[in-house]
């Protein structure tokens, strides 16, 4: 045996989190633009749903109605490429989980202590299945948007209407995307494959067998878990207007699963967020009309999913105002500028939170 030999026998494997960030040791590499692929099925997927909800709103007289049933059409960011079948069934359980946690947050919005614990859930529980069942992103973010709005904003329902608007969205989501995987076929890559051999035996196995305090899912859940409440209550015990971006930052930020990768994250988000309200400002002050605001939410959409495989921060100059127009449209009490000053400001904290809890989290106990 040579020493080349003898060296690589000693030489542990890495995890596949260590391979997924090898590239991204630096913390400039959070500037830099990655080779991927265009993801137009993906990005096509997710715009259209958006722009249907929101249009159908508009076009019945309900525009109030379209933007909370977009909630629901975040379903089609989840697009990924599946066979249709498993595609088809992989959707029908994200519409029910955005759903389940659109309702969660909306039981928990007279107060904030159980907002900031139904948050923590819905975060804790979003984060181990993504993490157990490596799926690709945006993994659990999105299910923590839908529960933080809920819990956020007055309704002009009441529970049970409006989660159903919601799943109407994710109804409308799973048909655009279902017919657009059907029209547009394309083979599985990366996260993508692993699903196409999962039965739904095999989910719940994988699922149960990640249920141990060591295991990455379980520590990422119960990170995300600390992390959402901590972000909720401080935010509201400063007096934020609009606390619960707060948590969406530290959500946000929290995906990323290695220090560095948070790092990125923060860097990414605070960044993009600066940017992003800045464009969310001017779409505010001239307020569209409700079929202007649909297209405008289709062009935001798509041009976050076609960025994110390149670059996160750029992606967040488009996701940033996408979000504030779906929560603060139509709205009272808060004029734009304080909006965007707001939107800012929690952001910044959240993923300062967030950071901190990942940089913390992992230091080595003392003797």
């Amino acid at each position: 045996m040579d020493a080349r030999q003898h060296i690589q026998r000693q030489t542990p494997p890495r995890s596949s989190t260590d391979a997924r960030y090898a590239g991204e040791a630096r913390v400039y590499h959070a500037f830099l633009l990655r080779k991927a692929p265009w993801p137009w099925r993906r990005a096509l997927s997710a715009g259209l749903s958006l722009f249907t909800v929101v249009a159908l709103g508009a076009l019945f007289g309900h525009p109030a109605d379209g933007l909370l049933a977009s909630i629901g059409a975040f379903t089609g960011i989840y697009a990924t490429d599946l066979p249709t079948f498993r595609l088809a069934v992989k959707l029908a359980a994200v519409g029910l989980g955005l759903t389940a946690s659109f309702a969660v947050g909306a039981v928990a919005s007279s107060s904030p202590f159980a907002a900031a614990v139904a948050l923590a859930c819905v975060g804790a529980v979003a984060t181990y299945v993504a993490v157990a069942l490596a799926m690709a992103p945006p993994g659990p973010f999105f299910f923590v948007m839908a529960a933080a709005i809920a819990s956020g904003q007055p309704l002009g329902h009441s529970i049970a209407p409006s989660a159903a608007l919601v799943l109407a969205g994710a109804s409308v989501a799973w048909t655009l995307s279902v017919l657009l995987a059907i029209a547009w076929p394309q083979p599985a890559h990366g996260h993508a494959s692993r699903f196409r051999r999962l039965s739904a035996r095999r989910i719940a196995q994988t699922l149960k067998n990640h249920l141990r305090p060591s295991d990455a899912a379980f520590v990422g859940a119960l990170r995300m878990a600390v992390g959402l409440f901590a972000s909720a209550m401080v935010a509201h015990a400063i007096g934020s207007p609009r606390s619960y971006w707060t948590a969406v930052g530290c959500a946000a930020t929290l995906v990323g699963m290695t220090v560095m990768g948070t790092l990125h994250r923060a860097i990414q988000r605070a960044l993009g967020s600066a940017f992003g309200v800045i464009l969310a400002g001017a779409v505010l002050s001239i307020h569209p009309r409700p079929i202007e605001l649909a297209l405008l939410l289709f062009a935001l959409q798509t041009a976050a999913e076609l960025l994110i495989p390149r670059n996160y921060g750029l992606a967040v100059i488009f996701i940033t105002p996408l979000a504030i127009l779906i929560a603060e449209t139509g709205r009272t009490g808060l004029g734009a500028p304080a909006i965007v000053e707001a939107r800012l400001m929690d952001t910044l904290l959240g993923c300062a939170i967030a950071l901190a809890l990942r940089l913390l989290w992992r230091m080595p106990r003392r003797a």
